[in-house]
């Protein structure tokens, strides 16, 4: 007992005298109005040793600290900004202080754009509409706004073959008027003329190893990847183009450097080289993952990239889990038609996958029973960036199906747009994504001599909405809406990816069960003569729901938390049917908290539906079908 107690002594010992060479401190802001504290705290970006500096190296660190608060509020136009900064030393004990920095800010009124001007010599000036530019409007001046407009400058000179212009702005301020005039000098260079195209390329670096390089050359055919380019001989370059090419071989994924350059012949045209760095081309990945209505299970993928040098993808995967079994072997191109289309930024990527897949899961309206499916799925994918923030996607899929015994071959197409303007297409905290999508199929009998129609074909049409904005210090605001509509009927098996209910829907509620349904009975004798009621649940054929979705996210502040985040969510749906006097609608609500942590690209959420009754605030009886898991953010 005695040697515990002096080990504890020592340990509270060597405590006390590490925190002596500690200078505690705190920052109190007063006065702001354009900037919360959080934010003007954040631009402060005191370093993590700034506590065991001497007050000294202290007061140096802060008034140097203060510059980026001033470069925050000039960005914006706060040229009329007054700040001044006292120290304070509070007293704790006889032998301990704490030092405060109490800093006030007078924001002043925000400057206004007055006008610009563009100087370029008189022969190289290009058309350009300058009323059109930011600096051109009477509105609060923004640094972001005179960035964006030397990029459009820029975007026109490289447009009419003027590769290595630069451009350079100054800004005149007139504080009388409080107004800012903006001065942009173009120095165009000398046009370029399309030579020859001249490819290279070499194989990146082992991950685990860099200092070790696996080959010189790499597998791309160079002539063929020169012949891509789509400039001809003797023309001006497009400089647009020129980058729309790197981007396009960038976004096939199948690189990691491209670097481009243009060197002067004697001629007057000029050669055009390209190197290129690229990935390993094999790529194999394993797992494990959780499904809701299929449970825990185990992946393995296996890619080959650049077959034959002419970026052909060839694949193979296979997953089991708890309720299905799939393995599937896939071909793609990344690059076809890629560089026909110059006004298409990305590569379009052709991807087509033949799947066989068995899984065993419980229908929406009979959760009891089981619905066994053996599927041979051939889906074909067609996607491309309209423009950086619209992308197109294209399905076709076919499949023969056999379900509890019923045979059928089933071919639907489906078109979708995405419009995304986010700060973070996978953890986005600013900014509105649409996705609208149409589809249409069909369902025959899988008899090859006589393909009869089973029902009619059916159209179907969604909308998505998500909006993201940052709440206050490290809150933010996430909300969805969804609607969807069977515009003829369908079978149950199509109709159900309109109901809804599970972790991506209604959380607290099964998977897809709240649909609009009828329910009748039927009379049956079994075999003793004896009567039995079974009970008939039929399901909406031409479902029209709607879905509305809310959270709060808080992240942990804590620089070693902040891969976590708490979460306060509303969910909310209703589903109805075209036949509504025969099929009842339901709505379902919940609202509850959960967690999410961050790792690398997956995030782990959990999350539980407390109330499902929000018509009082009685206590709701603890359920595990109350909880969600899944390994993505919601929306």
């Amino acid at each position: 007992m005695k040697k515990f107690l002096f080990l504890l002594l020592a340990f509270a010992f060597v405590c006390f005298a590490a925190d002596d060479d500690k200078h505690p401190w705190y920052v109190n802001l007063k006065g702001n109005k354009a900037f919360s504290n959080f934010q003007l705290e954040e631009q402060l970006d005191i370093p993590e040793e700034f506590g065991k500096m001497d007050t000294t190296k202290q007061d140096f660190m802060m008034r140097l600290s203060l510059e980026n608060i001033k470069a925050l509020y000039y960005s914006r136009g706060y040229y009329s900004l007054s700040m001044s900064m006292e120290i304070h030393r509070d007293i704790i004990s006889a032998d301990s202080s704490v030092r405060g920095y109490f800093i006030t800010i007078r924001d002043g009124e925000r400057y206004r754009f007055s006008g610009g001007k563009i100087i370029v010599p008189e022969e190289s000036r290009v058309e350009l509409d300058e009323s059109k530019l930011n600096i051109a409007q009477d509105h609060l001046y923004n640094q972001d706004d005179i960035a964006e407009d030397l990029e459009d400058i820029q975007k026109a000179y490289r447009r009419e073959g003027y590769l290595h212009s630069t451009l350079s702005s100054i800004e005149m301020i007139d504080t009388t008027r409080k107004k800012i005039f903006v001065q942009i000098t173009v120095n165009p260079g000398a046009k370029v003329m399309m030579g020859n195209m001249i490819s290279s390329s070499h194989r990146s670096k082992d991950k685990r190893n860099p200092n070790v390089v696996i080959s010189e050359t790499g597998l791309t055919d160079t002539a063929w990847l020169s012949s891509l380019w789509r400039i001809p001989e003797g023309e001006i370059i497009d400089g647009n183009q020129y980058n729309t090419f790197r981007n396009k071989l960038f976004s096939t994924q199948l690189f990691t450097q491209i670097k481009m350059s243009d060197s002067l012949r004697e001629d007057g045209l000029s050669d055009v080289y390209l190197n290129v760095t690229e990935r390993i081309p094999g790529e194999t990945r394993y797992g494990f993952f959780f499904e809701e209505i299929y449970g825990f299970g185990a992946f393995a993928s296996a890619k080959h990239k650049n077959f034959l040098g002419h970026f052909h993808e060839f694949s193979a995967s296979a997953q089991i889990a708890q309720h299905k079994q799939e393995a599937s072997i896939g071909y793609a191109n990344p690059l076809l038609f890629g560089t026909s289309f110059s006004f298409i930024p990305t590569a379009i990527r052709f991807e087509d996958h033949v799947t066989l897949n068995h899984e065993k899961i419980n229908p929406p309206a009979y959760p009891d029973s089981l619905e066994e499916r053996y599927e041979v799925i051939n889906r074909a994918d067609l996607t491309f960036g309209i423009t950086k923030h619209i992308r197109f996607r294209g399905t076709f899929d076919t499949r023969y199906v056999n379900k509890n015994q019923d045979r059928l071959f089933k071919v639907k197409g489906e078109t979708a747009l995405t419009f995304d303007y986010t700060d973070d297409y996978f953890n986005p905290t600013k900014g509105i994504r649409l996705a609208p999508t149409f589809g249409a199929g069909s369902n025959w009998k899988a008899d090859l001599q006589n393909p009869t129609m089973v029902g009619n074909p059916y159209t179907y049409g969604e909308m998505t909405i998500n909006l993201y904005h940052p709440l206050f210090w490290t809150f933010y605001g996430a909300i969805s809406g969804s609607a969807g509509k069977f515009f003829a009927k369908a079978l149950e098996d199509d109709a159900r990816i309109f109901y809804q209910g599970g972790t991506r829907s209604v959380r607290g509620y099964r998977f897809r069960s709240i649909f609009a349904s009828d329910t009748s009975y039927e009379s049956t004798v079994d075999d003793d003569g004896n009567d039995i009621i079974d009970t008939v649940i039929n399901t909406g054929l031409t479902p029209l729901y709607f879905r509305f979705n809310e959270e709060i996210r808080w992240t942990f502040p804590w620089k070693s938390w902040q891969r976590w985040q708490i979460v306060q969510f509303y969910d909310w749906a209703k589903v109805t049917d075209s036949e509504s006097s025969k099929y009842a609608e339901k709505e379902r609500e919940s609202f509850g908290f959960g967690v999410r942590y961050r790792w690398q690209f997956l995030t782990f959420r959990l999350d539980y539906a407390f109330k499902k009754d929000l018509s009082n605030w009685d206590l709701e009886h603890f359920a595990s079908g109350r909880f969600a898991f899944d390994l993505s953010q919601t929306f």
